[in-house]
Parts: C-alpha cells; structure tokens; sequence
C-alpha cells in the first residue's frame, strides 16, 4: 500500500511540474502587410523577460514616431507607448520577478500606428 501511494505522489509532481513548466509558448511571431513581429520570452539573471521586435518590411528607415499597442489577454500582457526607431527594428520589452514568459495566449495582437497609417498585426505560434 505504501508503494502504491509513493507511486501517486510521484506521478502527481511530474504533472504538477509539466503543467508549470510546459505550457504556453516562449516564442511566436507574425507578419502583417508592412510590418514582422517577433515574441521572445526568456529568463536572465533572475528576470523574466518578455520581448517584442516589430520590424518593418520596408528596408527604408521610418523617422516618425511609432505608437504600438500590445495585448495578450490571457496573460495580462497590455503595453502601449510610442517611440522612434533608431535602428531598422522596434524594439519593446519588459521585465518582472514572478510573469510567465511562456505565454499562455494562442496569439498576441499588435496595433500599429505611424504617419498617417494603421495596421494590425497578429503574432501566433
């Protein structure tokens, strides 16, 4: 009888842990007409790290300003903000102690906006 309980626990805490560690995705990405996008989770130094590059199709710099907004509502992901690419990409990203980098979302969408123009773009597995 003791053999059979030892057995349960042990096989309860591999699922326990699968379920912590294995779900979700650490990586997805997406294109749209003028933009690719890119998410990258990962951990350094004892943070979480969720990144986001959001590159445009056009290899001409965009000097305007790019206001973005990024939702994942099934992890609480809600960034927004503009900022100016200084290099041929846009790079967002956020740290925290106790997220989940592998996102649980089956997509991640992203609102663009600059000069004068509109754009969604979907990042999915």
């Amino acid at each position: 009888m003791k053999k059979h309980i030892k057995g349960i626990g042990l096989v309860t805490a591999i699922i326990i842990s699968l379920t912590l560690t294995g779900c979700g995705n650490k990586s997805l990405s997406g294109e749209s007409e003028n933009w690719i996008g890119r998410y990258t989770g990962t951990e350094e130094d004892n943070e979480r790290v969720r990144s986001f590059e959001l590159i445009p199709k056009d290899k001409d710099e965009i000097s305007v300003p790019i206001t973005y907004s990024i939702i994942a509502e099934k992890d609480d992901v809600n960034l927004e903000g503009t900022m100016k690419m200084d290099t041929d990409h846009l790079p967002v990203k956020t740290t925290c102690s106790d997220c989940r980098v592998a996102l649980k979302s089956e997509e991640v969408v992203i609102k663009l906006k600059w000069d004068g123009e509109e754009e969604t773009l979907v990042l999915k597995k």
